[in-house]
């Protein structure tokens, strides 16, 4: 059998900006919530539609339609197509911003695939760089300013799968935007693209209507509290070293050959999970789906390591499993939901992994998780702020971890419809971990991974029973 990933082969490449009459915004501070994402890698993103298209019809129509929508879309999204600068030294002046200048612009690619559409579709394990050539890098930048570093923050990739299908791939620099923003600008290009794409004939960009539930973005950060400055901490400690991981990222070549795979929760297992932890911790106050899913993954990857490691790993070293909460409408004053940005803040567990693959792996996970949530419903979600960078303590310190990326209230299978139907498939390119709405279900989840070849087996094998067990 050849090679299932075939080959992309770049068509053309271009940039494009916002209109003219965009109300631009130039120049735009970065509160801590950004600055936490500073030595973070950026996020790639792939959506497949079904769409039989000939190569010459998608280069005279699909591609000037999905070029023009996307700088309609831009008229409300400028710093997209903006540079993020960060002081190059502790001591620079520069502060750290995403700034606009005339004429910049989103690259996009457009590229051709020959590989089999299905292995890229699939949820069956396969190798985990699979969708990375369907995600644009971004272009290299040569900046005159000696104070500090000038980089992209977006761009786009459009990969055909002549006579099969279409591919929208995303990467975005995390420090400009959250899971929600980059949503709801997808959201935003998708729903001018389908005015155009369904037309019968040529549509006058001054006809172009936003959909009803299209918010322009907000930018207003002076209402956003730093009791701890910690934005000025971050800067200090992260801005100068963001070069040299980025550089360092790129020579890193892992030893292990690593594989993805997507799996499902239903909502049967949900109840069932959520049951179970109910029963064991009865005086636990926060059990969400979520958290739940979370606690049971979180098992999984114990049990994992377990099994592969057993003579490499200590079961009493604590393991962490992080994620994040959209504080936009809990914060005083609450942030409008079109705020544009990111305002997540973290939430960590740590627990041995001698509990989490003991008989009250699943309860104990969720109770520490549950917690780690609760108390900031409570108490608001800045609380313990002044504490972040030692909750990352255990991370820096080599100690077992994972994130979560996405969310399933970020439901791209029912809302981001560029004229070809709904997407056959969405996935995060690199994340370890990572969460979305089901493409079957409004209830079900598809959860990522991306392990080692000889983990992905065990893990395949210790989630598959473990939702079996459930059903028994």
């Amino acid at each position: 059998m050849g090679d299932l990933s075939g080959r992309v082969t770049v068509v053309e490449q271009c940039g494009v900006s916002p209109p003219r009459d965009a109300v631009m915004v130039t120049s735009l501070p970065l509160p801590f919530f950004d600055l936490i994402w500073l030595t973070f890698h950026p996020f790639g993103r792939v959506i497949f539609y079904d769409f039989p298209c000939s190569t010459d019809h998608f280069i005279q129509h699909i591609f000037p339609n999905l070029k023009t929508s996307l700088s309609l879309a831009l008229k409300h999204f400028t710093p997209l197509a903006g540079k993020l600068l960060i002081p190059s030294t502790a001591e620079s002046n520069t502060d750290c911003q995403i700034r606009y200048l005339d004429g910049d612009s989103v690259s996009v690619t457009f590229a051709e695939c020959t590989g089999d559409l299905n292995h890229f579709l699939g949820n069956h394990v396969r190798d985990a760089k699979v969708l990375k050539p369907l995600v644009p890098q971004f272009p290299s930048t040569d900046s005159s300013e000696e104070s500090c570093s000038v980089s992209p923050v977006f761009a786009i990739q459009i990969t055909l799968f002549p006579n099969r299908a279409i591919c929208i791939g995303i990467t975005n620099s995390h420090v400009v935007a959250d899971g929600n923003t980059v949503f709801n600008f997808v959201r935003t290009w998708a729903s001018i693209a389908k005015q155009l794409n369904t037309s019968d004939g040529e549509v006058n960009v001054n006809d172009v209507v936003l959909s009803s539930d299209f918010q322009i973005p907000y930018y207003d950060r002076s209402s956003i509290k730093d009791p701890h400055g910690l934005g000025a901490i971050l800067v200090k400690a992260l801005g100068p070293l963001v070069k040299q991981i980025q550089q360092q990222k790129e020579i890193q070549e892992s030893s292990n050959i690593m594989c993805r795979a997507t799996f499902v929760v239903t909502e049967a297992n949900i109840k069932v999970l959520k049951n179970m932890v109910s029963t064991k911790r009865p005086n636990l106050t926060y059990v969400s789906s979520f958290t739940v899913i979370c606690a049971y993954l979180w098992t999984c990857f114990a049990k994992t390591r377990a099994t592969v490691g057993k003579e490499m790993h200590n079961l009493d070293e604590p393991q962490n499993f992080g994620f994040v909460m959209d504080c936009r409408a809990r914060l005083d004053p609450p942030l409008p939901a079109s705020y544009f940005g990111n305002c997540l803040v973290p939430c960590i567990g740590v627990q041995t992994g001698r509990v989490m693959v003991g008989e009250e792996g699943l309860a104990a996970a969720a109770e520490v998780l549950g917690n780690s949530i609760a108390v900031k419903l409570k108490e608001g979600p800045l609380h313990g702020s002044d504490k972040w960078m030692e909750g990352f303590a255990g991370v820096m310190r080599g100690e077992w971890n994972i994130g979560i990326a996405g969310s399933p209230k970020l439901d791209y299978y029912n809302n981001i419809d560029f004229g070809w139907g709904k997407p056959l498939k969405f996935e995060f390119v690199e994340e370890p971990l990572s969460l979305s709405r089901c493409k079957d279900s409004k209830t079900d989840i598809e959860i990522g991974v991306i392990l080692p070849k000889n983990e992905m087996d065990v893990f395949s094998a210790v989630f598959t029973q473990g939702l079996h067990s459930l059903d028994g």
